[in-house]
């Protein structure tokens, strides 16, 4: 979710090669990718939403020249059902931000910033595959226990042999 002024905003995003799973923060790798923003408050049908994609350099930097380090821009534009979509080609791993910017006709704008990244490895992109290990192991451990358990009660004369 994303916080635009009063409103609120989903980002997702999906890759059109490797796994069929979409993304909020971490892409997975580069390449194409169809985005979307979709505008969960209502007000956002009749809003212009555009989004410019930066390398990110930092805030001061970005600012200070956003066109050397913008790699896609889409102005705003009224879409009707809310929902903004485009593909954009991610040729280099790194850092980057969404700028989303929603204004109305009465001429406010407002503008949020939100971080992510393409193609880098983070603990938090694999923490979901970790998990699944340490349960499979953790199973594995309590029925190796279980079936030891199991063995000493069937054979009382091993037990007291021992």
């Amino acid at each position: 979710m994303l916080k635009i002024g009063p409103n609120t905003m989903h980002f997702i995003g999906y890759q059109r090669t490797g796994e069929e799973q979409e993304f909020c923060e971490d892409i997975a790798q580069t390449g194409p990718t169809v985005i979307a923003l979709t505008g969960v408050s209502p007000d956002l049908r009749d809003m212009a939403i555009g989004i410019r994609v930066v390398k990110d350099v930092g805030e001061e930097k970005e600012t200070a020249n956003i066109d050397a380090v913008t790699v896609a821009y889409y102005p705003p534009k009224v879409y009707r059902n809310g929902t903004m979509t485009f593909e954009h080609d991610f040729k280099e791993a790194g850092k980057y931000a969404g700028i989303v910017t929603v204004s109305d006709d009465l001429g406010n704008q407002w503008v949020a910033r939100f971080p992510f990244t393409v193609g880098v490895f983070t603990f938090m992109g694999y923490i979901e595959y970790i998990l699944y290990g340490v349960a499979f192991t953790a199973l594995c451990g309590f029925l190796w226990y279980m079936l030891g358990a199991r063995r000493k009660k069937a054979d009382p004369v091993a037990t007291q042999l021992a």
